[in-house]
């Protein structure tokens, strides 16, 4: 099991990615549109998130990374 949870609100496209033990980012529609146009790419996804919280991007791993992309496919 991940220990990231991504969570995209239907409604308002806002996504928050969280990791219990590294906090959270929260995302808004035009990121989460980026990180689908990203196609898996660990340092496209990490610059995203980086955006939101540096520190929270630099603590996932390249597959953390892969499994949120894989998430808002």
């Amino acid at each position: 099991m991940s220990a990231v949870n991504v969570e995209l609100c239907p409604e308002t496209g806002i996504c928050s990615i969280i990791r219990k033990d590294a906090g959270k980012a929260d995302l808004m529609p035009d990121e989460v549109q980026t990180l689908r146009k990203a196609n898996g790419d660990a340092a496209q996804i990490r610059a995203v998130l980086s955006e939101s919280g540096t520190t929270f991007a630099a603590s996932l791993s390249d597959q953390e990374l892969r499994e949120i992309a894989g998430a808002l496919r």
